[in-house]
């Protein structure tokens, strides 16, 4: 008998802890903040965390947090990495507009999950596309003009850049069209105060992920899709500079003559070819030309300076490496702060 009860105990410790795995709550760096509304809390929310290697983000996550509470927050324990997050509950939904956000051992606290009516205002207009997607872009309700579509085949490209497919405007009625082959894709919509196609969003911006992605196109099909949009909050900027805390990169970037360069990033690598896209991106300079970008641990990264994003730069882009080192490598150990790190870009030719 005393043999019996220990395999039911082993059991249940082992059903238990897998319990906990399956329901989002395994040991690891904790992932709370608050669910919100047009800037109330908002209750009843489930967060979920899909790792950034998924294939889909169709199945069921792998990682949820218990529903919000009555004020918003949540809390979720996750391994360290990389993950795309979703929230869903009471007919609202949101696709975290910084995705993926990465999770280092130190954790993330005190994010704002932004939610949007999960709207279901299809367009009737007749459609000009013969096989694709026929969509409204809205804003609480209201048509939003001026946004641009995006359709991403699969996860790979993280859903950033201009994808398999882009059009727009939106009209004033904030309908556009893509015209699409039959196959399956990921459709989110942007609009950028500056009227880029590309890049980072920043405050002022709108940032719309269709809830029911991905969507199954068939040949000679048009379907008819409401994406609902949310506007990119001020403190955005700043969460994205201290997101990860405790590890960062400082400095400056420079022209050839030495003076500071507005309005340039500087993109990290771990791949010393530095050829596809970086692991980590900073926010523009300003007019002094300093940057200062986190990063969720220690490693050895390579680093470069440039004004555009997407591709490799062009003729009449800046561009630079950074020349510490003969490999363009900067080693940084977890929780140092590196300052003085000094870039120097030139134009493209």
């Amino acid at each position: 008998m005393r043999v019996v009860a220990c395999f039911f105990l082993l059991l249940i410790l082992f059903f238990s802890a897998g319990c906990s795995w399956l329901g989002g709550t395994p040991a690891g760096p904790l992932l709370s903040g608050r669910t919100m509304l047009h800037g109330q809390p908002a209750a009843g929310i489930r967060v979920e965390a899909y790792p950034a290697g998924s294939y889909s983000l169709a199945e069921p996550a792998p990682y949820a947090s218990p529903a919000s509470d009555a004020e918003g927050r949540f809390a979720l324990h996750l391994p360290a990495g990389r993950y795309y997050l979703l929230a869903r509950g009471r007919g609202l939904f949101a696709y975290y507009g910084r995705n993926p956000v990465i999770l280092g051992e130190e954790g993330v606290r005190d994010l704002n999950i932004g939610l949007v009516r999960d709207a279901k205002q299809e367009p009737e207009l007749d459609p000009m596309v013969v096989s694709g997607a026929l969509i409204r872009v809205s804003l609480n309700g209201e048509p939003l003009p001026g946004a641009t579509l995006y359709a991403y085949l699969d996860l790979t490209s993280e859903m950033k850049g201009m994808g398999y497919a882009m059009t727009g405007p939106s009209d004033d009625e904030g309908i556009a069209e893509l015209a699409l082959p039959a196959g399956t894709y990921y459709l989110l919509a942007r609009k950028r105060a500056d009227g880029s196609g590309v890049g980072p969003l920043r405050a002022g911006d709108f940032t719309g992920y269709y809830p029911g992605n991905p969507v199954q196109v068939h040949e000679g099909e048009v379907l008819r899709l409401d994406i609902p949009m949310l506007q990119v909050p001020e403190k955005s900027a700043d969460l994205q500079q201290s997101l990860f805390g405790r590890t960062s990169l400082a400095g400056v970037i420079r022209d050839s003559s030495g003076k500071p360069v507005s309005g340039a990033r500087v993109v990290v690598y771990r791949d010393s070819r530095m050829l596809n896209r970086p692991d980590y991106v900073s926010n523009p300079t300003g007019a002094n030309g300093r940057f200062l970008i986190s990063l969720p641990e220690g490693g050895r990264y390579y680093l470069a300076g440039r004004n555009t994003l997407g591709g490799a730069p062009g003729p009449g882009d800046l561009y630079g490496t950074w020349n510490g080192s003969d490999d363009h490598s900067l080693v940084v150990k977890t929780g140092q702060h590196l300052r003085d790190i000094e870039i120097v870009v030139e134009e493209m030719w």
